[in-house]
């Protein structure tokens, strides 16, 4: 009995649903043709993803360019650096056409879908990794992200703007289709008329050449009829359209196509070799690949002018020092490198000659501790008033010089102000007035602001507004802070698995608690141990940092981990948010406590040093946000979540002045505190200072605070390595060590490269500068470098497409109109021309040094650009 099934569906399902179930008996009936049907119909919707994403991605990747350009060669230019993009466009359509052959019309099929997915998604990816972090990705130097910790956040966080452009992409090609593939084809069609009449011509035929018309139907005989809509290609077997006859262009269109053609390949035939220019003509999809498609040449810095022979040969390694204090076996928790016993046990052999940084063989090195102290406060100290029982460093995570204190002239109140049309509500600038009266406090700067609420009396210390951090990526910050030392030139943290060629503060207060005397059964204080102890609040295991903590000689280590592994007694009840990033900087407050009420009772002397983490990305404190900015624009929103955390910060300062006033040291704590990197939202819309150039990255708030000290601001440039080598100056000074300690630190002292800010600052020294040199988040794609009694800044590449960046910090200050070319003798000429010869003299000695000091840092580390990472 014949069933009936099939012939009496719609009637059973009834309405759309039967219509769908019709549909899928005929796909059953004949699978292969309506997977080509189906196929024929997306093939134009997935060129044109493909079309849309290179054309979008080379003009933004131009767009963040655009300051390595001058008008002229943007517009006499631009046009060929969309020539890699466009030959991948026809290759793509020559893919997403139809094939005769089955496997070949299925592997083009899936070489289409995979191309269209590739270039959308990388499109999607940069755009918004470039919205978020301020800079483009650079794909030859990825590294893994650390999913174990929150900062994988700072990724999905970005995920929003992503889909934003993906979604933008499909909408857009959505609407393009099947206009793109269309003109594409035609483009090809044409050509290959005009490719046949000249191979017909040049091999003279007899024959007539066919109608380029019935050619073009031959050579690409589909480019019509796939472009056609697309529910009449899944129609029955038997309905699908008949296709067009197509028409030739006309004679004018011809015209027009090939003279703007071969004009575009005249002008990208005749292009000048500037580096910058085959910066900007790769092609998004072949960026991670670009060292093989398109080797960069770079402009070499020995093509400069100048001398510099006599940095030839010159290392500043020498072998270790030997002192009375320290032992013929060393100090095992101290500086067991300087150890010929210690350094042959640890190293296996007695044979490989240990070297150490040796200041009086740098080239570079110009000391200042030949200076008496400065007269504001050579008194004080020389009378005893200031006595230094305990030492607290801040490290303030990503903390601009000018929100430390906030400032009326700062950038971010031009956005403020506009913010609001212009004039800034009353109530508003009451906030705004107050931000950080506790940075106020301790740096004694004034705000330019009228408060309502009376201030207190500076705190008194050494404050500098020109101070720079040795390095914008946190761990290489911290690294420099603690030990004195530029950071590794090299990507992420290298420094935890290499020997730091300076001691750190951990292991010179350590090597302290050695020395004869030293007991906590004491009446007199100098006499006591130091207690190191490391405390944040958040999580500590970011890149190694579980490793490189106790590296630098900590062993007391609190952290988000240790704090939840106690218990987490002081730990209120937390939002889900701030859990997911750590616990506020606040909940400290209790363990700080403990930490002096335990070293009250043992007496010991502390050395606390803190990373707070509020103010990173995304700004999370807890409670309600203020709204400080007049709408939510742009950029304004994340500027409003900063400061809003800024004003958080400053409270936790508050509490932790008064946690030392409780605890009754207050008087005999030294204060340390400088920024680990600055930020450039305000200025560039930069969310974090990876791969983001900007001097606001770099310029950070650094200052001593001692109540005891007079307000002091130092005018001279200065960099936060410095921060050690006063440390040590001013606890000899001020007689806060014995004898015997003393003598350690006086022998440490001089070791350093840093100067130290207790005295004048030297900023040149005959024809020598005072340099001043940074490693830029990540670590191995930049260095920024200066000179100490110059305006200017330079920006050197450690990669071969990444561009130099010359400006005037003075001139311009927000550095508006930075100068930037791969290739160093072009820029040279550029700041030649604009800013005269003495600022080029400058950039060619800035140039020919930054050579010199790549290699020598990494000389003194121990390390080798080829060096693999280290295991996870």
């Amino acid at each position: 009995m014949k069933s009936s099934w099939s012939g009496d569906l719609p009637q059973r399902l009834g309405g759309k649903l039967g219509d769908a179930a019709v549909f899928a008996l005929k796909v059953a009936r004949s699978p292969q043709l309506y997977l080509d049907s189906g196929w024929t119909a997306c093939r134009a919707y997935l060129f044109s993803v493909i079309f849309i994403s290179l054309l979008l991605s080379k003009a933004f990747h131009i767009f963040v360019h655009l300051n390595s350009l001058t008008i002229l060669s943007l517009v006499g230019w631009g046009p060929t650096f969309f020539f890699a993009d466009l030959v991948l466009i026809l290759l793509a359509r020559c893919l997403a056409r139809s094939y005769e052959w089955r496997t070949t019309r299925t592997v083009a099929a899936i070489a289409t879908v995979l191309f269209s997915l590739y270039t959308s998604a990388i499109t999607s990816a940069n755009i918004s990794y470039t919205v978020n972090m301020g800079s483009e990705i650079r794909w030859r130097k990825s590294s893994g992200f650390h999913t174990k910790n929150p900062s994988f956040g700072l990724v999905l966080s970005a995920v929003a703007v992503a889909f934003l452009a993906q979604g933008g992409i499909m909408v857009a090609a959505y609407f393009a289709t099947p206009h793109l593939s269309r003109a594409t084809a035609a483009f090809l069609r044409l050509w290959a008329a005009v490719l046949s009449a000249a191979v017909g011509y040049f091999r003279r035929k007899k024959e007539t050449l066919p109608d380029p018309a019935i050619y073009e139907q031959i050579a690409i005989d589909d480019y019509d009829g796939d472009d056609s809509d697309s529910v009449a290609l899944l129609d029955a077997p038997g309905t699908l359209p008949e296709q067009k006859q197509k028409s030739s262009p006309s004679l004018v269109k011809r015209v027009i196509v090939l003279v703007c053609t071969l004009v575009f390949l005249f002008f990208r035939g005749i292009r000048p070799k500037d580096v910058v220019y085959s910066f900007l003509s790769v092609s998004l999809p072949l960026a991670p690949f670009a060292g093989i498609f398109y080797p960069v040449p770079q402009g070499t810095v020995a093509s400069l002018p100048g001398d510099f022979l006599w940095l030839e040969g010159r290392t500043a390694l020498d072998t270790f020092p030997k002192f009375e204090w320290l032992a013929a076996n060393g100090s095992p928790d101290a500086f067991p490198d300087w150890s010929p016993f210690l350094f042959e046990h640890l190293n296996g052999t007695a044979d490989k000659e240990y070297l150490h940084y040796n200041p009086a063989k740098d080239p570079l090195h110009i000391p200042n501790l030949q200076n008496d102290l400065l007269d504001t406060i050579r008194d004080v100290l020389r009378k005893g008033d200031v006595k230094i029982k305990h030492v607290i460093l801040v490290k303030l995570e990503s903390n601009r010089q000018d929100v430390f204190p906030f400032r009326s002239d700062s950038y971010i109140m031009k956005h403020i102000k506009e913010s609001y049309g212009g004039q800034i509500p009353d109530e508003i600038m009451a906030k705004l007035a107050d931000l950080t009266p506790t940075a106020e406090r301790l740096t004694g700067f004034s705000t330019g602001f009228e408060s309502a609420t009376p201030r207190p009396k500076p705190y008194g210390g050494i404050s500098a507004k020109k101070a720079y951090t040795s390095g914008t990526y946190t761990m290489k910050s911290i690294t420099g802070t603690m030990c004195g030392v530029n950071p590794i030139a090299a990507q992420k943290n290298f420094e935890y698995s290499h020997d730091i060629y300076q001691p750190c503060l951990p292991r010179i207060f350590e090597a302290l608690n050695h020395q004869a005397n030293i007991s906590n059964e004491s009446e007199d204080w100098t006499n006591w141990p130091w207690h190191p102890k490391w405390m944040q609040s958040h999580y500590g295991t970011y890149d190694h940092q579980e490793q490189l903590t106790p590296h630098m000689g900590f062993k007391d280590i609190t952290t988000k981990e240790t704090i939840n592994a106690d218990g987490a007694k002081y730990i209120p009840e937390e939002p889900e948010e701030e859990q997911k990033w750590g616990h506020p900087d606040k909940t400290l407050k209790l363990y700080i406590r403990d930490a002096f009420e335990e070293a009250k009772k043992n007496n010991n002397r502390l050395f606390i040093a803190h990373l707070t983490h509020n103010t990173h990305t995304p700004w999370f404190k807890p409670g309600e946000y203020d709204q400080l900015l007049g709408n939510s624009d742009g950029w304004n929103e994340k500027i409003n979540r900063y400061l809003n955390t800024i004003r958080y910060q400053d409270e936790w300062l508050a509490d932790l002045l008064n946690l030392i006033e409780e605890a009754g040291v207050a008087d005999e704590t030294l204060l340390v505190m400088a920024g680990d990197h600055g930020l450039s939202l305000p200025n560039d819309g930069g969310i974090t200072a990876n791969h983001d150039p900007h001097v606001a990255s770099f310029h950070v708030p650094l200052f001593l605070a001692h109540p005891k000290l007079p307000s002091v601001e130092v005018d001279s440039a200065v960099l936060s390595t410095q921060i050690l080598p006063s440390i040590l100056d001013i606890l000899i000074e001020s007689g806060s060590v014995n004898d015997g300690s003393m003598k350690v630190l006086k022998d440490l002292l001089p070791l350093y490269e840093g100067q130290s800010l207790l005295r004048p600052l030297i900023p040149e020294q005959g024809s020598k500068q005072e340099w001043h040199f940074s490693t830029m988040n990540p670590g191995g794609t930049w260095i920024s470098m200066r000179a100490a009694a110059k305006p200017y800044r330079l920006v050197v590449p450690l990669i071969p497409d990444a561009p130099w960046r010359f400006t005037d910090v003075v001139a311009d200050e927000f550095e508006l109109s930075p100068l930037e070319d791969t290739d160093i003798t072009a820029l040279f000429e550029a700041v030649q021309s604009q800013h005269g010869i003495t600022a080029a003299k400058w950039l060619s000695e800035a140039a020919h040094i930054s050579q010199w000091w790549i290699a020598e840092n990494h000389r003194r580390w121990g390390y080798s650009p080829e060096e693999a990472k280290p295991a996870e």
